[in-house]
């Protein structure tokens, strides 16, 4: 039976102390009780098993995670694609599966990054979605290189480049209803990106990227989208981006720095989950408002809490830096 909203992350073990401070800070600044629902990036969730509760649960819809994966993987075998799958980075992703999403028990959603902190109420989230398919917070739009091949679009449809801007939107954070893709649409979908060459649509740097998918899907399907960046309230467009966007610390809350304007949320953009594991263990690790990270990470269990922060020495840091060397040289002879 469906529950009316809750919101979704997508995680592995790697990210626990992620996901436990992102769980409590949606505690602390928004609701109590909103379920939460944590969709498996792979198999490795042992750990993320124990936060399951009556309002904590793990994803269990395996033929939509297959679904979601099958429809990717038919996109990036595609001949503009194929030869990408040589380069020596790529090992697969999983991260498809933020749009398992659109399967869940949840009518109305918000999907979160793990490696974010909620900082205020998402209730004007909810809300807009009487008014909008998908909701987002983001800048994307105004990047030069878009998701999409802006050109291309325009020589089929006849919409101008602000309309297919709209729909070049991050991932990391959004709103939607469930009903908006089922099966059949999503074959649609892939029919039109293969059978059509609409593929062609697809910035070629995104390769692998669910983000430009989504971005394909939400136009190709016409949503009506809200962004808060595009709204007419200045209080709406702030950052959320840790390292990038200033912000003011106030009781344990961040806000933006311009006006003291609360945020969503922060996101821990392109910081990794082993540099958290390490700062919860109470090594000092550079990371932005990471008293801010370790208050949510340990609130509901103070006595587990880093006393203090301490350095690692030099032999360390070389011991870590020859392994990360070594591990990329590994990628490089076996692909």
């Amino acid at each position: 039976m469906a529950v009316k909203r809750g919101i979704y992350t997508l995680a592995n073990d790697r990210l626990y102390d992620q996901v436990v401070a992102l769980i409590n800070s949606i505690r602390s600044n928004y609701d109590q009780h909103l379920p939460i629902c944590i969709i498996p990036y792979d198999d490795n969730i042992n750990r993320l098993q124990s936060l399951e509760s009556e309002e904590v649960y793990l994803f269990n819809n395996q033929a939509s995670i297959t679904k979601w994966s099958d429809f990717a993987l038919a996109v990036w075998n595609e001949n503009r694609f194929s030869s990408k799958k040589r380069s020596a980075w790529y090992h697969g992703a999983n991260t498809i599966r933020k749009l398992c999403s659109f399967d869940g028990l949840f009518d109305h959603f918000i999907y979160i990054d793990s490696d974010a902190l909620v900082m205020s109420s998402l209730e004007d989230c909810f809300n807009k979605l009487k008014d909008y398919d998908c909701v987002f917070d983001d800048w994307e739009h105004k990047k030069n290189n878009c998701f999409l091949e802006i050109d291309l679009i325009k020589d089929k449809y006849s919409y101008n480049s602000d309309q297919i801007r709209l729909h070049c939107h991050a991932s990391d954070f959004f709103a939607a209803k469930s009903t908006l893709i089922d099966s059949s649409t999503l074959n649609e979908l892939k029919s039109s990106l293969l059978s059509e060459a609409e593929v062609n649509f697809i910035n070629e740097r995104g390769w692998w990227d669910e983000v430009y998918l989504f971005s394909y899907i939400t136009f190709k399907l016409n949503f009506k989208v809200f962004n808060y960046t595009l709204s007419q309230n200045p209080q709406d467009k702030t950052g959320n981006i840790a390292g990038v966007d200033p912000f003011v610390e106030r009781n344990l809350v961040l806000y933006n720095a311009q006006g003291l304007k609360p945020i969503h949320r922060i996101h821990y953009m392109g910081y990794s989950s082993e540099a958290f594991t390490r700062l919860c263990l109470g090594e000092e690790i550079d990371i932005p408002h990471r008293e801010v990270f370790l208050h949510y990470r340990f609130m509901r269990e103070p006595e587990k809490a880093p006393k203090s922060l301490r350095k690692v020495g030099l032999y360390i840091k070389i011991l870590r830096s020859l392994k990360k060397g070594f591990s990329k040289l590994k990628k490089k002879v076996n692909p």
